[in-house]
């Protein structure tokens, strides 16, 4: 228990000047303990928190991301870039029918797709009438000539109710994969 006081009072004495300068009164047969003045407590820098970065994600384009899931869920991008030349519009249709399929459920999944104009096909949709009840000039689009601001409803238009793509987890070297190479053992 000595030793353990004798070397902290050495390193005291060592790295501080006023430890030091306590000891030597304390050891001084002259000056009695009692009028030995308090200790300061020790000042400590302020620790600095270095900030750690926030970890940095992948950047990949979320039409890559799109396009990538199509073609996992569905086979999109091998439907498209077959040479469709070789078969039969019966044997283009059979192939196309499941791939468009769950491509159309996938788009709805992702994006929650609904009609921008409420009104059915050929019903006569007034565009200020539509304009007045909430909605933009964008959302519709004139086809064929003249002036008119009512005309027939010719395709409903599509948007998107809902923005869900999947998050891309992978190395920036590999974002513009759509689909990796597939190897058979």
């Amino acid at each position: 228990m000595g030793l353990g006081i004798a070397l902290k009072a050495f390193s005291a004495a060592l790295f501080n000047r006023e430890a030091s300068e306590r000891l030597r009164q304390a050891l001084d047969a002259n000056t009695p303990s009692a009028n030995l003045p308090e200790p300061k407590p020790p000042v400590k820098a302020p620790v600095v928190m270095e900030q750690m970065p926030a970890p940095k994600t992948p950047t990949r384009s979320d039409a890559i991301t799109l396009l990538s899931t199509l073609q996992r869920e569905a086979r999109l991008v091998d439907l498209i870039q077959e040479d469709l030349s070789n078969f039969s519009d019966a044997q283009v249709g059979a192939a196309a029918r499941p791939c468009l399929q769950t491509c159309a459920s996938t788009l709805s999944r992702l994006f929650g797709l609904a009609a921008v104009s409420d009104a059915g096909e050929g019903a006569t949709v007034d565009l200020n009438d539509a304009i007045t009840n909430g909605g933009s000039p964008a959302r519709y689009q004139w086809i064929g000539e003249g002036n008119s601001t009512s005309g027939k409803l010719v395709h409903q238009g599509w948007q998107a109710t809902q923005v869900e793509l999947p998050t891309w987890t992978g190395a920036d070297t590999d974002a513009n994969v759509i689909a990796p190479a597939q190897l058979q053992r």
